[in-house]
């Protein structure tokens, strides 16, 4: 299954103007100048079809302020990934920096503030592998 993407309609919703980075990858600056790039892996590790990784990353070190650009950016892009038929999305936080607790607060905060619990499901689980804590969510559409 190959995901369709509209970078007109993205831009036409989202706050910050988005840039293909690859073909499932976006990239967009900050009014701080910071630099993000979200995107989707196909998980191959779970399904051959139709399940994707979700990412968001940045090579900026310096430390953001409160952006809701930036939330509702990623969730412009999320509501398009789920306009394909069948997929899951399935999220890691990252542990370098040990800060994965607050990305998944982050992360579910923004999902039921704004995703909509009448269309979408997410379920999280949480697992201590030698002493690091790893936070994952898989979200679907609930007509999937």
């Amino acid at each position: 299954m190959e995901l369709t993407f509209s970078l007109s309609e993205l831009n036409k919703k989202s706050p910050y103007i988005l840039e293909s980075s690859g073909m499932c990858s976006f990239t967009f600056i900050t009014e701080q100048g910071k630099k993000y790039e979200i995107g989707f892996i196909q998980d191959l590790m779970i399904s051959d079809e139709g399940v994707y990784q979700f990412f968001i990353t940045t090579e900026d070190k310096f430390k953001t302020v409160l952006d809701r650009r930036i939330q509702q950016t990623v969730l412009v892009v999320l509501e398009e990934f789920f306009r394909n038929e069948g997929v899951v999305l399935d999220y890691i936080c990252a542990t370098d920096d040990h800060r994965q607790a607050s990305r998944d607060r982050m992360f579910h905060q923004w999902f039921e503030n704004s995703m909509g619990k009448e269309l979408y499901c997410l379920r999280s689980m949480n697992i201590d592998i030698d002493g690091t804590d790893y936070f994952a969510s898989v979200i679907m559409r609930n007509d999937n």
